[in-house]
């Protein structure tokens, strides 16, 4: 079955049955073709999230709660288990609030707020300091993000910059003690976008949770360790 677009006249998918039983959220700036090495082990559903791929996007800022919400009332109820890379995964935790699952599956996704911070990070608190007390204007503040920000920020367009910024404040960990259904956690031990800790520190607070961390994998990992996610998809 090819990419078609959902009842929202809005989303795309790809389906390869009417009754999918895996759906899988890609990460930020990807699209559902980034699990075309997994996603035909199974009876799935894949999305283009509003905003990437073929979706058109919001026309204004989603949190992932948001993205969340407005996701239940497109997946089919025939869904068991939902497949979240990174930013897919922050949403895929807010689902498991929404409805119950068989269990998710979280792959390399930024759960908890990482504790580091950077030079330009600390640059940028300066200026939004100055910006809070009116030292400096909203303009050039908005210059300073696009200056110090990720490059996922400066790539993004103004909606999408607003909801990035949502995401990178959705720390999860009040939320993670109140899943209460299996997680699978995959990290990849050479990440640097979320490193090895977030999925330790996310794994402790998850009452029924297991951590795979797979050797020598960065971030981007759902071609290059495909077997061993269908593996864990299908324990």
């Amino acid at each position: 079955m090819a990419y078609r677009v959902l009842n929202d006249d809005l989303t795309y998918a790809n389906m390869n049955t009417d009754l999918p039983k895996v759906c899988f959220l890609h990460g930020w700036g990807g699209s559902g073709k980034d699990f075309s090495k997994i996603d035909s082990n199974f009876e799935y559903i894949t999305f283009d999230l509003p905003g990437f791929g073929k979706s058109v996007p919001f026309q204004i800022s989603f949190s992932p709660k948001q993205y969340a919400e407005y996701l239940n009332k497109l997946i089919p109820d025939s869904v068991e288990i939902i497949v979240g890379h990174s930013f897919g995964g922050r949403v895929a935790v807010h689902l498991s609030q929404l409805k119950e699952y068989k269990k998710l599956v979280i792959i390399a996704a930024p759960l908890i707020r990482s504790k580091k911070t950077n030079n330009s990070f600390s640059i940028y608190k300066v200026f939004k300091f100055l910006n809070r007390i009116n030292l400096i204007s909203d303009v050039f503040l908005d210059e300073m993000k696009n200056k110090y920000g990720s490059e996922d920020y400066k790539k993004a367009n103004k909606v999408l910059k607003d909801t990035l910024v949502m995401a990178v404040n959705d720390d999860l960990s009040t939320i993670l003690p109140n899943i209460n259904t299996k997680v699978n956690l995959i990290y990849g031990e050479d990440d640097l976008v979320v490193p090895i800790r977030v999925g330790i520190d996310s794994s402790s607070i998850i009452p029924d949770s297991e951590l795979t961390i797979i050797p020598d994998e960065g971030h981007n990992m759902l071609r290059s360790s495909s077997e061993k996610i269908i593996e864990i998809i299908k324990k």
